[in-house]
């Protein structure tokens, strides 16, 4: 060990006699301290402005701009020029006879090389570790562990690129192929990961070899042994290969010797790496402060209930457009979306199934078939394994589905879709995996809609359908993804309504309801149900007589409200003062929008607990009695005749039953707050598909969707002034940089000297 430890010292003083190193340092920390300035700038001007901050940690240090993504991104430009020299330097002045003549061995040579690259290394890491303390100077509450754990990370990967940069010394006399050689390896190591990953024994191989991405994980708060044993792996294997190599030069072997060797070598690392990646035999550890890159513990709860194997299978029609995301090609990525469950249930298994059957707007001048092959050549998909339509349609009914890429969920004797979703991120989050796990171990949340005298319809994409919050297939938080079942409720089926429904929805009827009808809904009611009836104005008498039972009324108009950029009807309701509205409350003036809606009173001495939810904004909201048409004639506020109001446009009753279940019920004065249209409408600003997810998770008694909030984050307030800034950039683009110039300088002055 002696030895070796001479001749890292030795090394490193040649390292620093040579003005590169001293070059890398000022640029490295020069390039790190930029990127840090110009980040903490960019926010603090966000911060004036008013812009809520968030997670600053992360966005300084991680992410995709932080100085850790930077750094990591730009190692190969830097290690190579260090490297390249570590040999063949040696072989080119003929150095290298003194050292195989002198009492060391290749295997002491090629430690103490690397040795020296390790501690240079070590030297850029403190450096970055000096802006944990800049850090803790300009933001508030920085995680510093998780910033460690990146660091830790960027170590491996220098470390990395070290023992590859001394191998490819070892192969040549002149640094600059050296260099260049390492640059190509370095290419290779990036780019492979995406080589054969249409096939399923290549992909494999070649995304473990793969270096492109390892230390993402790192940076980002997940520390796996996986990613430290490959950055051991690739360490060992170029730093036995390089002894190898040099052995070989001392000794004659034939080429079979040296070809079985290396073979050996690096098939063995190979199988040591897969196995370790495997799934049941890596560990984690979260460096994130609230643990932000692991299961909450709602998750971890639902998964230790598990009593069966989870068995995924991916249905994939090579006819749709979302197939994309189930090709071959795409597997590591799939898989790796369901990463954080994997860890908690590694022995989690998914096949996937391929198949073709039609689509809407498929061009018809050819079949199905032609059209599937195409397709599977394209995407590189066996197409003798493809099923046709018949036999998919005899194994599953995807019709359901829409004939899109879409998971069946195995859990015992039971079985339930995870769909992809049509938005930005498509894959399941937690809260749509840990609803659908929960769903398959108990029993589903259950909506039921009332339907045959026109109410809402749950099944068509109208404007004024419900279609999106209840049953889209393909929308994140839509009821069906999120743990409930929605079923039609006829009355005239049925002989009384089950009070097994979570909740029963009675939304807007066209036609009045008889009272045999009115009965049943009655008998619900009394019974302890709970309920969400929504109405609009004109159809007061269709409902003023279910709910003036409950001392509750429709009244008489329309809300207008006036508005520059709106027609009068569209009402912008705020939420309640109460405190008991909290459950339902977003942020400061969130408001649900509602084009036509009408207010509610009600009597102090109703049976239930009444609270009002949302109410009218009385600064410029009126209630109009008389008719009027907005596309015939201009209607502004009435001073003498008209006054402005604030009324309650939906409220919650609540009340004990005999049973001490809590029942609930909500009133609202217009039916086209969850509706289509509004769902996806973006102005003005509101929260109406949030606010009603959130009322059918009060009317399940917050059991679905799985609630899977975290904490907080508490570094959201940058400390330091546009002066402070200024007075950073001074110290880290100049003054540190310049003592590490002059530092470097004395150096060479008195090596020259000497």
């Amino acid at each position: 060990m002696k030895k070796i430890q001479k001749i890292a010292k030795l090394e490193l003083s040649l390292m620093f006699y040579s003005p590169i190193a001293w070059f890398v340092l000022i640029i490295f920390f020069v390039q790190t301290g930029l990127t840090f300035t110009e980040l903490l700038y960019k926010y603090e001007t966000n911060q004036q402005l008013g812009r809520p901050l968030s997670v600053l940690t992360k966005i300084l240090f991680a992410g995709d701009d932080g100085i850790l993504a930077v750094v990591q991104s730009h190692l190969y430009l830097y290690i190579p020029l260090l490297t390249m020299g570590l040999m063949s330097k040696e072989t080119n002045s003929g150095s290298i006879k003194l050292l195989y003549s002198s009492p060391v061995t290749v295997k002491e040579i090629v430690l103490g090389k690397f040795l020296s690259m390790m501690v240079y290394n070590l030297l850029l890491a403190i450096m970055l570790s000096s802006f944990i303390i800049v850090g803790v100077i300009s933001i508030e509450a920085i995680d510093i562990p998780f910033v460690l754990g990146g660091i830790f990370g960027i170590y491996l990967l220098m470390c990395a690129y070290a023992a590859i940069g001394l191998f490819m010394s070892c192969l040549t006399n002149y640094q600059v192929v050296a260099a260049i050689s390492t640059l190509a390896v370095l290419a290779l190591f990036n780019f492979i990961g995406s080589v054969g990953q249409s096939y399923d024994f290549i992909r494999e191989i070649t995304y473990w070899l793969s270096i492109s991405g390892r230390t993402n994980y790192f940076v980002n708060g997940l520390i796996g042994t996986k990613d430290v044993i490959y950055f051991l792996l690739v360490i060992c294997l170029f730093l036995t290969l390089s002894i190898l190599k040099l052995n070989f030069e001392r000794k004659t072997k034939s080429v079979l010797v040296k070809t079985a060797n290396y073979s050996i070598l690096i098939l063995s690392v190979i199988a040591i790496g897969y196995i370790t990646s495997l799934p049941t035999v890596n560990q984690y550890f979260d460096s994130t402060r609230f643990k932000d890159r692991t299961l909450t513990k709602t998750s971890q709860d639902i998964i230790k209930q598990l009593e069966h194997p989870i068995h995924i299978t991916n249905y994939v029609n090579l006819l749709h457009y979302s197939v994309q995301f189930g090709a071959p090609k795409n597997r590591i990525k799939d898989l790796n979306s369901f990463e954080m469950y994997r860890r908690f249930i590694p022995e989690m298994t998914m096949d996937y199934v391929y198949y073709y059957d039609t689509v809407p707007h498929l061009d018809t001048t050819k079949t199905l078939q032609e059209l599937a092959k195409k397709a599977a050549k394209v995407h590189h998909i066996d197409f003798d394994k493809v099923l046709p339509p018949e036999q998919i349609q005899k194994q599953i009914d995807l019709k359901a589905e829409d004939n899109r890429f879409v998971r069946f969920i195995d859990y015992g004797e039971q079985t339930i879709p995870l769909r992809m979703f049509d938005d930005i991120f498509v894959y399941p989050n937690e809260k749509d995996i840990s609803s659908t796990l929960k769903r398959l171990m108990q029993k589903p949340g259950v909506v039921g809609v009332l339907k045959g005298h026109g109410e809402r319809d749950v099944y068509k994409n109208g404007d004024d359908s419900y279609k999106f919050i209840t049953k889209g297939l393909n929308v994140r938080g839509s009821l069906i993804n999120s743990g409930f079942d929605v079923v039609d409720i006829n009355l005239k089926e049925i002989d009384e309504i089950s009070l097994e429904l979570d909740v029963l929805v009675l939304a807007d009827p066209k036609y009045s309801y008889s009272n045999i009808d009115l009965e049943k809904i009655h008998n619900y009611i009394d019974a302890g149900g709970n309920m969400l009836l929504a109405g609009e104005p004109e159809k007061q008498g269709l409902l003023n007589p279910i709910i003036n039972k409950l001392g509750v009324s429709f009244m008489g108009g329309v809300l207008l409200q006036e508005s520059e950029n709106f027609e009068l009807d569209l009402v912008q309701s705020q939420f309640a003062k109460q405190d008991s509205v909290s459950r339902f409350k977003f942020y400061e003036d969130a408001v649900v929008v509602s084009p036509r809606a009408m207010g509610i009173s009600y009597a102090d001495s109703t049976n239930f607990e009444v609270t009002p939810i949302l109410v009218s904004n009385k600064k410029n909201t009126w209630n109009r009695i008389a008719p009027f048409d907005l596309n015939n004639e201009k209607i502004v506020f009435d001073s003498i005749n008209d006054k402005r109001v604030e009324v309650p446009v939906a409220i919650e009753l609540k009340r004990k039953i005999e049973n001490l279940k809590e029942q609930k019920i909500m009133i609202l004065g217009d039916a086209d707050f969850m509706s289509n249209a509004q769902a996806s409408r973006n102005t003005p600003k509101n929260v109406n598909t949030s606010f009603a997810l959130r009322l059918f998770k009060w009317f399940s008694n917050n059991e679905y969707p799985v609630s899977t909030g975290r904490k907080k984050a508490i570094d959201t307030r940058i400390l330091v002034s546009r002066d402070g800034i200024l007075w950073l950039k001074i110290v880290l683009l100049g003054l540190i940089p310049f003592l590490i110039a002059a530092g470097g300088a004395v150096t060479l002055i008195r090596r020259h000297q000497n």
